[in-house]
């Protein structure tokens, strides 16, 4: 694909399933990936090593990693894990997962209720999770939840409170930009764009939006009228977040293609995706 063509780090293995009322066994969930490569795409976030306690779903999410990974070839797709701690970074790390995914979000009471942290204390754990992944050679993701709006703290001041977050910025390969209750508008997110805040990571930028109330569209054309070609997508718009009430459903994988293809903007993916029995 060319550097215009569009980019989707496909998320329904992790983000869509994450919150899902049926638990799918190993073998469903290596399924749906194979079918998502099928699909043609090309980045894929396998599963998350998070304590099965707390999200049961992702249970023996090593297992689904270690099953696809020695089916990738060199220009192959590329999986990845998410994790939410030190102690899961171990883990990918020794079961030689080559591309992780960390998260913080710039809302405290979020932060607190989801990963039991302070903004602060998230920040300061992500710098040695960082500086580890990196000497273990891998691509680090780090996904910023409720940029732009918090089911507990309601509007945020996207800019300037994504400040703090600059240092840790220049230090990933990629900035997933989180609208987790799925509230976010054009406007926010132009006005975030035009700050400048984030003018020296275009590269490393991806759009996480969410369908909740059928604002990703509009958020995802305007982001592609402006240049910007990477977004994360579920496919069948499954998922949202367990830890944000009434944040459901990435915007869809479909979607995102078929908003690219009204723009013009190559994507290289054969519709229709397959999607797991979720009942």
């Amino acid at each position: 694909m060319s550097k215009d063509s569009l980019e989707i780090c496909e998320v329904g293995p992790r983000d869509g399933l994450q919150s899902a009322s049926q638990i799918l066994s190993v073998e469903e969930r290596i399924e749906f990936v194979q079918q998502l490569v099928a699909a043609g795409l090309k980045k894929i976030e396998v599963g998350s090593l998070v304590n099965p306690r707390l999200v049961p779903t992702m249970a023996d999410s090593d297992r689904v990693y270690a099953a696809l990974q020695p089916t990738v070839a060199t220009t192959g797709p590329l999986y990845s894990l998410l994790v939410p701690n030190t102690r899961g970074l171990e883990q990918a790390i020794a079961i030689g997962c080559k591309s992780i995914a960390l998260f913080t979000a710039t809302s405290e009471t979020f932060n607190l209720k989801n990963i039991n942290r302070s903004v602060a204390e998230s920040l300061a754990e992500l710098n040695p999770m960082i500086d580890r992944a990196r000497k273990a050679g891998m691509v680090i993701r780090l996904y910023v939840s409720t940029v732009f709006d918090c089911a507990y703290e309601g509007t945020m001041d996207a800019t300037n409170d994504l400040k703090r977050f600059v240092p840790l910025f220049n230090e990933v390969d990629e900035i997933s930009l989180g609208d987790t209750t799925g509230r976010a508008t054009k406007k926010q997110v132009s006005d975030l764009v035009d700050s400048g805040l984030l003018a020296n990571f275009q590269d490393k930028l991806w759009w996480h939006f969410h369908d909740t109330f059928q604002l990703a569209g509009e958020n995802a054309a305007w982001c592609m009228q402006n240049g910007f070609r990477k977004f994360d997508s579920s496919a069948g718009g499954i998922g949202g977040c367990p830890f944000s009430p009434g944040a459901k459903g990435n915007i869809a994988t479909e979607k995102v293609i078929a908003l690219a293809e009204a723009h013009g903007i190559d994507h290289g993916i054969r519709l229709p995706l397959a999607l797991p029995g979720l009942g």
